[in-house]
């Protein structure tokens, strides 16, 4: 009896096994699981556009827009189709990647962007901006010229971060990058080291003359930034004591404080501050810690600290000027719009560097309440970036109006604010809590 129920039990268990077997063959496949990440690169994968120079050399640019509603790609009237302001950060955006290590399609897009830099170098150092239709370089364009502008730069930041990520996977190119990285820090000492560290006075406010553009902490601000991984793998003293120097500067321009306007802002140039551009704080932060100096570490928090909550509860500028006729500085005028994601990212990437410097979970909120502008916490109630599609949508004009195109600088830059929330748990928290 024991022996045919146990022959019974085993018979139907084969059957049911034999079923189940059947039923997992014929159904439909596993689907896998959904890719929750921030970071979609489609946007600007489509941005994307092969370039073979005149000497035959292949490399890639990005176009500079692309508009609503079907995308369209669209050059800059009269400067050109792609730009090594915009290369030079979708650059970083690749190399950035979490899975630049190991992707070979992210690794060959890095590299050839990464060519393009290295063809806009000019004779003397800088490098040029724009490439024309038909693969000219612009080179007499006043937003091209090769001469120490913002797009010098942005050349030096991704090729100096980029070449210890890119030595591993390609050491020949990282050479490459090496050599334009001396040829551009050559003409910076010629041209920019030994300026006399003089000032004058603007509207009452005392300004320096010795960065670029004489005053210009928000140029200063990305030259710093390019120099530190150049300063820490060569041991460049002259530079190291630039970094400094540049650094002395950004902090003179500090003004206000925690509970006089403007709350610590740097001011961008003379007496004016603009959110485009604004990585002064993330830059002292870093020179803090690269000049084991807390003076520059303690200019940048008191900015997170004081002005970033004030924008976050009184809305963000486009811009103001100020003055001060004696009795403490005032404000002149104001801008609210624009406002766009290169007036983000700079503070974000400032908080999460103070979260880093500090530990201290207030700045990781502050980082997350700052990214959420991209996620609706704005003015608008509206998305500024889209996940799903990977748009970094051009601009909020008002409260009821977003500029729905999509172009390269928007793109670039809510990517690489979502990079940096996403590769830290804390920021990416608070930004799910503050999100609309």
């Amino acid at each position: 009896m024991k022996k045919s129920i146990r022959f019974s039990l085993c018979f139907s268990a084969i059957i049911c096994m034999a079923v189940t077997c059947k039923k997992q063959s014929s159904g439909t496949p596993v689907i896998p699981p959904k890719d929750t990440s921030l970071v979609n690169l489609s946007h600007l994968n489509y941005l994307y556009v092969p370039v073979t120079f005149p000497d035959g050399t292949n490399a890639a640019g990005v176009w500079i827009y692309a508009d609503a509603p079907n995308y369209n790609l669209t050059p800059a009237s009269g400067e050109g189709y792609t730009c090594v302001d915009d290369v030079s950060r979708a650059a970083l955006v690749y190399l950035r990647n979490s899975k630049f290590s190991s992707d070979t399609i992210i690794q060959s897009k890095a590299f050839k962007l990464i060519n393009f830099l290295l063809e806009m170098q000019s004779s003397n150092g800088y490098f040029y901006n724009f490439l024309l239709t038909g693969n000219q370089i612009n080179t007499s364009g006043a937003t091209s010229i090769n001469n120490p502008e913002w797009w010098s730069w942005r050349a030096l930041q991704a090729l100096t971060e980029g070449s210890t990520l890119v030595k591993p996977k390609n050491a020949q190119l990282a050479g490459k990058m090496d050599d334009a990285v001396n040829k551009l820090v050559a003409v910076i000492k010629t041209d920019l080291v030994n300026l006399p560290q003089t000032t004058k006075i603007v509207s009452g406010i005392t300004v320096p003359q010795w960065l670029p553009a004489g005053s210009g902490t928000d140029q200063s601000a990305l030259l710093i930034l390019g120099l530190i991984p150049y300063c820490t793998s060569t041991n460049d003293a002259i530079m190291t004591a630039y970094v400094k120097k540049l650094a002395d500067g950004i902090a003179l321009m500090q003004q206000g404080d925690a509970t006089h306007f403007p709350y610590s802002a740097f001011l961008s140039w003379e007496n004016t501050w603009h959110a485009y551009g604004n990585d002064q704080a993330y830059s002292l932060l870093k020179a803090g810690v690269f000049l084991n100096d807390t003076k520059y570490t303690s200019a940048g928090l008191s900015e997170v600290d004081n002005f970033y909550p004030w924008l976050l509860q009184n809305g963000f500028k486009a811009s103001f000027v100020v003055a001060n006729s004696g009795s403490g500085v005032q404000l002149s005028s104001e801008l609210s719009y624009d406002q766009i994601a290169y007036g983000i990212r700079p503070m974000v990437f400032a908080a999460i560097e103070a979260y880093k410097v500090t530990g201290l979970p207030k700045y990781a909120d502050i980082a997350g309440h700052l990214s959420a502008w991209f996620l609706g916490a704005n003015d608008a109630s509206q998305n500024m970036y889209s996940v799903t599609t990977g748009r970094g949508y051009d601009g909020l004009s008002s409260t009821t109006n977003i500029n729905v195109n999509s172009g390269a600088e928007s793109t670039i830059e809510a990517l690489l604010t979502m990079e940096r929330v996403e590769s830290n748990p804390a920021v990416k928290a608070a930004l799910d809590k503050y999100k609309k």
